[in-house]
């Protein structure tokens, strides 16, 4: 599959570098601004990039180092006015205008480097597999992996060395499981799900019932379900369901260091960004973007395409198509107003105890008469 995180080839399109800026550009279905038969060998960032390079920019706050860069080639915004970067004349720069210039880069990343190289089919004798589980083809198993009985591995999947497979669980075809990878009893992956290492995935939901002062341990029955094109970050932790499933859905992004809660349903190409906390039985519609450390509490849902800033205390239902920050989470713009105000608050404070001083003063006089 051309692009897919198992393709080990230098492209996808089983061509080598140097690549014209003309060929990159067909490529990603962008128009040339400069020199197009200058050649590129590799992706670099916009400060260190040199002659040979190709870098990018999709954000604007980056724009003013179009006018530094040695970048032989950047991907651009196809509105951007190419004609009010400045420049000497004796350091012209060629870019590419694309539609959408991140995902434009992510095309050539892919065409020029390829994705991450996988090992090649083979099942280590130092690994530990029952006899009842089920291997698919091609499979990479790494020395020290446990597969647990009845489990099923599907075609062409790579198991890194260290990673645990307990009993009943289900990967489906090309699925990446990195090393340490804890995947427990009867969870279910879909197809090309990739678990980076120390993630955990159906470890025990947090249920307790305390009755007279003592909190008693919630058998957790439920399991956890994977869509297709799942990735979960290294040291995630996604908590099995009390009795039914955990699920996350289908081409949603998880990021390091998140925990969501048991029971909850992530819906479909959510993004999930590193440090986010999801308590038990909240869900969210296809599309939602949680940036770092937002937490959300239990028990509440989050609409199709909301977007949460960084740091965002989500405590209440929301409304689809809304962006949203703060804490206690509110409307992005008002959110905005509000924290601007807090820097405020000294100034205001200092205006006010002068404004008391005043009027006990005046309060003062008038109690003299």
């Amino acid at each position: 599959m051309p692009g897919s995180p198992h393709d080990t080839s230098p492209s996808a399109s089983g061509d080598t570098a140097p690549f014209t800026v003309n060929r990159l550009a067909a490529h990603i279905g962008g128009t040339v601004v400069g020199d197009g038969e200058r050649r590129i060998r590799r992706c670099c960032g916009l400060e260190s990039a040199g002659p040979d390079d190709i870098s990018f920019v999709s954000n604007i706050k980056y724009l003013n180092q179009l006018t530094t860069t040695s970048a032989g080639c950047v991907v651009v915004d196809a509105k951007l006015d190419h004609q009010s970067i400045q420049r000497p004349a004796s350091a012209p720069l060629t870019l590419i205008r694309a539609a959408d210039p991140y995902f434009g880069f992510r095309q050539i990343m892919v065409l020029i480097h390829g994705m991450r190289p996988q090992p090649k089919p083979l099942v280590s004798p130092l690994c530990d597999i029952a006899a009842s589980a089920k291997i698919g083809a091609d499979c990479h198993i790494g020395p020290f992996v446990t597969i647990g009985e009845n489990c099923v591995v599907g075609d062409r999947c790579v198991i890194y060395p260290g990673a645990k497979i307990m009993n009943g669980t289900e990967l489906g075809s090309d699925c990446i499981i990195y090393p340490n990878a804890v995947i427990y009893d009867f969870c279910r992956l879909g197809k090309r799900v990739i678990v980076q290492s120390g993630a955990v995935i159906g470890c025990d939901g947090y249920g307790f019932a305390t009755h007279q002062g003592i909190h008693h341990k919630i058998p957790q029955i439920g399991n956890v379900i994977l869509g297709d094109d799942v990735e979960v970050g290294s040291n995630t932790v996604i908590e099995r369901a009390a009795m039914e499933s955990t699920v996350i859905g289908e081409g949603t992004k998880i990021g390091n260091n998140v925990v969501v809660g048991h029971n909850c349903q992530i819906g479909r190409h959510n993004l999930l960004v590193s440090q986010v906390g999801i308590a038990g039985s909240s869900s969210t519609g296809d599309y939602v973007v949680l940036a770092g450390q937002v937490g959300v509490a239990g028990h509440i849902h989050i609409g199709d395409r909301v977007r949460a800033a960084a740091q965002s205390g989500i405590t209440s239902d929301i409304e689809p198509n809304r962006d949203i920050g703060g804490t206690p989470a509110m409307d992005f713009k008002l959110a905005k107003r509000v924290y601007l105000q807090i820097f405020q608050l000294p100034e205001l404070a200092k205006r006010l105890r002068a404004v008391e001083a005043k009027l006990n003063a005046t309060k003062s006089k008038e109690d003299a008469h």
